[in-house]
């Protein structure tokens, strides 16, 4: 922009020049002269003049150059952001039947016009933080189908924790167990397990030995195997709609999230 501004400059003065001269008895060496300065100025710059217009300019004019570098990574992390976005909904759409079929605990209404995917670890503080939230939608909205997908990545209580979970499910009682255990405060222990346990009428002895069962195990590792697929690699992650929501989510998130879901059925 300013190489331009430097040559048109340069030309217009000499066209003045010209302009003058040739309305007066100038002498012809005065107009050669001239015409010569002209033909300079109309001469492309050289690739070192122009790095050094640029040096001068970036010298007093640092913070254009820092504003130029900020919209550059302000653009570069929105398109990541954007393709990261379209990946996610390209691996949901391609494990729609993995992440909502009915092998994982469902809560809420089965036949509920959203689902809500959410991938948790027992020893989770965020996941325990996020549980009001999810119960809340649960009790506010009766139309949202829950799928509780076990992700024990936090050690071998978490994976212990939800063998039992899932042991509690064959007895029917799997969300009062995964209740009292987002609820729990204390490490998680077998005595803790079984305390539970009782506490939400199963059959001690039938639960622990369901706990071990290896079908138990296998779901575990699908559970694992799908969060590798869809790239999730935390808890609390939720997967709603097309999208995927690491983190936990605040109430008016989690709703405007479902309700945008049901928009847009609505809409098709």
């Amino acid at each position: 922009m300013s190489i331009k501004k430097i040559s048109f400059s340069g030309l217009a003065l000499m066209a003045l020049f010209l302009a003058v001269f040739a309305g007066t008895p100038a002498q012809a060496a005065d107009k050669a002269l001239l015409q010569e300065k002209a033909k300079e100025a109309a001469q492309p710059v050289t690739q070192a003049q122009v790095e050094q217009i640029v040096h001068d300019y970036i010298l007093k004019h640092p913070k254009l150059i820092m504003d130029s570098v900020n919209k550059y990574r302000f653009d570069l992390a929105s398109q990541q952001a954007e393709q990261n976005a379209q990946d996610a909904a390209q691996n949901v759409k391609k494990n729609v039947k993995s992440l909502t079929g009915n092998v994982s605990p469902v809560v809420g209404n089965p036949k509920g016009d959203v689902t809500v995917v959410e991938f948790f670890d027992f020893n989770c503080h965020y996941c325990k933080g996020a549980f009001p939230t999810v119960e809340a939608l649960l009790q506010d909205d009766k139309n949202v189908r829950l799928v509780l997908k076990d992700f024990p990545i936090l050690g071998p209580s978490s994976i212990e924790a939800s063998k039992w979970a899932l042991a509690a499910q064959k007895q029917g009682k799997y969300y009062p167990f995964f209740k009292a255990l987002m609820l729990n405060r204390e490490p998680i222990t077998d005595d803790v397990l079984r305390s539970i346990a009782k506490q939400v009428g199963l059959d001690v002895a039938q639960a622990e030995k369901d706990a071990q069962d290896p079908s138990i195990t296998k779901q575990i590792e699908q559970n694992e195997q799908l969060a590798e697929e869809l790239g999730i690699h935390g808890t609390p992650s939720f997967v709603i709609g097309n999208k995927i929501a690491p983190g936990v989510m605040p109430e008016d998130q989690l709703e405007e999230a479902v309700q945008d879901v049901r928009a847009q059925k609505d809409g098709k």
